[in-house]
């Protein structure tokens, strides 16, 4: 287990599921999120930097047992997949 780096934000299953979107990364997605930047903004169309602090909370939510380890290590993000 790991220190967490990252807030842990209550987000509904809803929002998740409406989203076709893991519920690791949509945590992710509230944590990196603020008063510049709504989750529904960088669900839809993250920056680079954005993208690269979901994909790391994700990775340090599973480290730290937050959630369990998907078997095919993908977590979907719309259409899209993080893969460690």
């Amino acid at each position: 287990m790991s220190t967490l780096q990252y807030p842990i934000p209550t987000v509904s299953r809803e929002w998740a599921a409406s989203r076709e979107t893991h519920p690791a990364v949509a945590m992710a997605i509230h944590a990196v999120s603020g008063p510049g930047r709504t989750p529904e903004q960088i669900w839809e169309d993250p920056t680079p930097a954005e993208f690269d602090h979901v994909r790391m909370a994700v990775e340090n939510y599973i480290s730290a047992g937050v959630f369990d380890g998907e078997t095919d290590h993908g977590y979907p993000w719309g259409c899209a997949v993080i893969v460690f």
